[in-house]
């Protein structure tokens, strides 16, 4: 059986749900408290947010077994997503998932993170142009 190919423009085709996370929260896995893993536990708890109540209220240990972490580091991320500014919570157990800041504002706002970009994408490009001396050495060598 061959699978199809997911059409991000149609996502919820089929009667499908999906968790929704913010492209404006990609930037946020710079910041030295943030990590993928991190803004998957940001879009659970988007996905657990009621509009009638205000909030999302899943316990610690729901929120851990669909994270997929022990409820004490479910629990020390939710810190770490507070400390970003992507949540807040007004009261225990109940989180509000805020709307993340744009790249300029969130760099602005942690000038740590905006170094921590600039030396990921240097060592990207770096890494780059070494594959493609490589790559040039190589056809030189080869050239028939």
């Amino acid at each position: 059986m061959t699978r199809k190919v997911f059409n991000k423009r149609t996502p919820a085709e089929g009667g499908k749900n999906f968790i929704a996370l913010p492209n404006d929260a990609c930037h946020y896995v710079h910041h030295e408290k943030m990590s993928a893993d991190k803004l998957f536990l940001y879009a659970l708890i988007i996905d657990y947010y009621n509009l009638e109540e205000g909030f999302a209220f899943p316990s610690i240990e729901t929120l851990a077994v669909a994270y997929g972490k022990a409820p004490d580091t479910t629990s020390k991320h939710i810190d770490d997503l507070k400390a970003v500014g992507l949540i807040d919570f007004p009261y225990k157990g109940r989180y509000v998932p805020l709307i993340p800041l744009s790249a300029t504002e969130f760099y602005a706002e942690f000038p740590e993170a905006f170094t921590n970009y600039q030396t990921a994408f240097r060592r990207c490009e770096t890494r780059k142009a070494d594959s493609r001396e490589r790559a040039r050495l190589w056809r030189e060598k080869y050239a028939d």
